[in-house]
């Protein structure tokens, strides 16, 4: 039987921030100053409003449910038929993050530093160690995070430090001049990215610890603060419409970053942190995966992350333009990812609030 290790709650913020941080520097902001400009920054900062009363929503399912495992609350108050429905939806949710995860993550690696090296073989390095990971369980994955995360934020703070330099604050500004459209998809897109904090129901049996809301709260502003700072620093070092023009301006950003007069090209350092993110994301998407269907035999657990490791790597394989991945984020992975977490997350509290059935109550 598969018995894992339960983590605190500061050590699923870890992973959550890696796991978020990644998808809101790599996939987020290109698709912000698509859309938003030079009012992307605004719209990303305002985001932090209905994140906030979307946080108490959530911790409000968290404390109803009382940090049980959701599937078998869900299946103890509704039924087999719905628990079933919601496993399977939720399975091609993770799994939808995780191809998103993966095709970005391997296109970046072939683009920037591997040119020679076949994507299919970036693929099968990264999965399998995202394999292992997974496999090893979500204390594994959190104390990695732990690890991890001090060193991603280090050099975020270098590479935001050294290029000061370069920066003129005064493009953020004017603002609203193409209306308040801009803005307004700039919020709905930064929303719709910070709403994977729904993972956290989703984890909860894991956390031997209290998920309390203030903690919630910082841990919405973090998400909010790692898509705001790197997007002005895009915005105040190449202009709202070059580096609108930019594929990743974030890596645009550590090739930019010099120390003295002989030290550059440290955009190296990047690679950890897009690793870091990376590998931390899709191992808790594959664990998430699994552990919603509730398998308890470890050997069958590995052989479904096999399988969905092998199925990473046929998909792989698919032929797509990088321009068709670009298309795809932005007019549909995102929006999507609004209305699944906002109704998801509406469902949830409506199951919550509902009387418990009599069978239950007798229970």
């Amino acid at each position: 039987m598969y018995v894992t290790r339960k983590i605190t709650a500061l050590q699923l913020y870890f992973v959550l921030i890696l796991s978020i941080g990644i998808t809101n520097h790599v996939l987020l902001i290109p698709v912000l100053l698509h859309f938003g400009k030079r009012d992307s920054w605004v719209g990303a900062s305002a985001s932090l409003i209905p994140l906030l009363i979307w946080v108490c929503l959530l911790y409000i399912v968290v404390k109803r449910t009382k940090q049980l495992n959701m599937m078998e609350w869900i299946k103890q108050r509704f039924g087999k038929t719905v628990v079933f429905l919601f496993k399977w939806g939720l399975i091609s949710i993770f799994l939808i993050h995780a191809f998103i995860t993966l095709k970005d993550v391997v296109t970046w690696t072939h683009v920037s530093y591997l040119p020679r090296t076949p994507p299919l073989m970036i693929s099968l390095v990264f999965m399998i160690f995202c394999f292992f990971a997974a496999r090893a369980g979500m204390r594994a994955i959190a104390v990695t995070s732990g690890i991890l995360l001090p060193v991603v934020i280090f050099l975020g703070y270098f590479v935001m430090g050294s290029n000061f330099q370069f920066k003129d604050y005064s493009l953020l500004t004017p603002l609203f001049t193409h209306g308040y459209g801009p803005t307004l998809t700039s919020i709905m897109l930064t929303c719709g990215a910070s709403f994977e904090l729904l993972s956290i129901v989703f984890l909860q049996h894991h956390v031997d610890t209290r998920i309390r809301l203030s903690s919630l709260c910082i841990l919405a502003l973090c998400v909010i603060g790692l898509t705001v700072g790197p997007l002005t620093g895009a915005i105040a070092i190449f202009g709202p419409f070059e580096a609108a023009d930019l594929r990743y301006p974030a890596y645009e950003q550590w090739r930019m970053v010099t120390v003295g007069k002989y030290v550059s090209h440290l955009d190296f350092f990047s690679i950890f942190q897009w690793i870091s993110g990376a590998c931390v994301r899709t191992s808790m998407l594959m664990f998430l995966s699994v552990d919603v269907i509730g398998i308890k035999k470890k050997r069958t657990r590995t052989l479904i992350m096999a399988g969905i490791s092998l199925f990473f790597l046929a998909v792989s394989l698919y032929p797509t333009s990088d321009n068709g991945i670009v298309l795809l984020i932005q007019n549909w992975y995102y929006p999507f990812m609004f209305g699944t977490g906002l109704g998801l997350l509406l469902i949830m509290l409506a199951m919550s609030i509902l009387p418990i059935r009599r069978k239950e109550k007798n229970a």
